[in-house]
């Protein structure tokens, strides 16, 4: 008989697993699994403490950091659960330590998924949040495949998830042999809220009301100006969104700088790209001057906004250029830095708790031209 192909764990499967993972008394943690009780259940208590962690509004990175590597130390080889008994019960190693064993299968796919949320922290920059709901995500899939346990390596993992990254539906592709990478797919019902959620980590800076602006006009552009050339909206379109959101920020910028005789409204396009060269206000992380930028995109904010449609497609490049070397970026770092928030784990805190010295997104270079 032919081994099965796939494994599929459907959402009702996933409810009934996660049950009750922990009960979070804020100064207590009480999960659902008893480390004693064999190796699996030791993995599956520390992915309910995780589990219970991500979802408190205070992260506790440091503690989430801890346990993460704990996990990755169990994926490599039984000797953290024979580490963890050897101190609590010493006297009883021999009574436990072969309980209910996790595989070398089980280990290899334990390792991909939790080393997924490592380099969520070791690739953060300061000006950047940890997408939590993402690592939550990747938490869930790991404990609902220990939980049942795995007899067949798997080359590819789908994760399906609904809004706020609520997983719905995981399939493990079954091969005979060990694969040299376990490739983990991830697929959203709704490409808004995914998006949405991505760009809420990406742009901190932002206001939520530009976020979901620049969301909704990337699905546009993803979808209908750049995926099929049968059909395509007009760039002028796609230009007044992007447009909108750039004249919406620039202006906070220049009311949170607070410089001398600066009026208490909000600066039309010309006006403002005249304000940001005078005053030499200046984005961090992007190879070009804002006031450059500005003066390059006027022409076409005041057609797009007054109705004009005979914008061309190259005219929608020049904006691409500017949105492709990180222009939202700069403009969410710039306001940061402006309302004075610091996006913590910083990039020292995270090379501090893991002991490792992580490579940032940004570089600490100014690059501007």
């Amino acid at each position: 008989m032919d081994k099965k192909k796939f494994i599929q764990i459907t959402s009702g499967e996933i409810a009934s697993i996660t049950h009750e993972m922990f009960f979070d008394y804020t100064d207590e943690i009480i999960r659902k699994s008893n480390p004693l009780h064999g190796e699996r259940s030791f993995v599956l208590c520390i992915l309910e403490q995780i589990a219970a962690l991500l979802k408190r509004d205070s992260k506790d990175d440091k503690m989430i950091i801890t346990h993460i590597q704990t996990l990755l130390r169990a994926s490599l080889s039984h000797k953290e659960y024979h580490d963890f008994l050897n101190f609590m019960v010493p006297t009883k190693i021999a009574q436990y330590k072969d309980l209910d064993p996790i595989s070398d299968i089980e280990r290899y796919v334990l390792h991909e998924l939790i080393q997924s949320n490592y380099h969520e922290y070791l690739l953060k920059s300061d000006f950047v949040s940890c997408c939590y709901t993402a690592m939550n995500a990747f938490l869930t899939t790991a404990y609902c495949i220990i939980s049942k346990g795995l007899t067949q390596y798997a080359s590819n993992i789908d994760i399906t998830v609904d809004i706020y990254d609520t997983v719905i539906e995981i399939t493990l592709t079954l091969v005979e042999t060990k694969p040299d990478v376990i490739l983990v797919n991830w697929h959203s019902i709704n490409k808004i809220n995914d998006l949405y959620m991505l760009y809420l980590t990406q742009y901190p800076g932002l206001e939520k009301s530009s976020i979901l602006d620049l969301v909704s006009a990337d699905v546009i552009e993803k979808e209908y100006y750049t995926k099929d050339e049968r059909f395509t909206i007009a760039p002028s379109i796609l230009m007044k969104q992007y447009l909108s959101i750039i004249e919406r920020e620039v202006n906070n910028i220049i009311q949170l700088s607070k410089l001398p005789n600066t009026e208490n409204k909000h600066y039309n396009w010309y006006d403002m790209k005249n304000f940001v060269k005078k005053r030499g206000i200046e984005l961090e992380y992007v190879p070009f001057r804002l006031y450059k930028a500005l003066d390059a995109l006027y022409k076409f904010r005041n057609e797009s906004m007054h109705g004009e449609t005979d914008i061309t497609n190259e005219d929608y490049e020049i904006l691409l250029s500017y949105k492709n070397q990180n222009l939202f970026m700069g403009l969410s770092v710039k306001l940061l830095e402006l309302k004075g928030i610091v996006i913590h784990p910083t990039v020292d805190e995270i090379g501090e708790y893991t002991g490792l010295a992580p490579k940032s997104a940004l570089s600490n270079k100014d690059i501007k031209k």
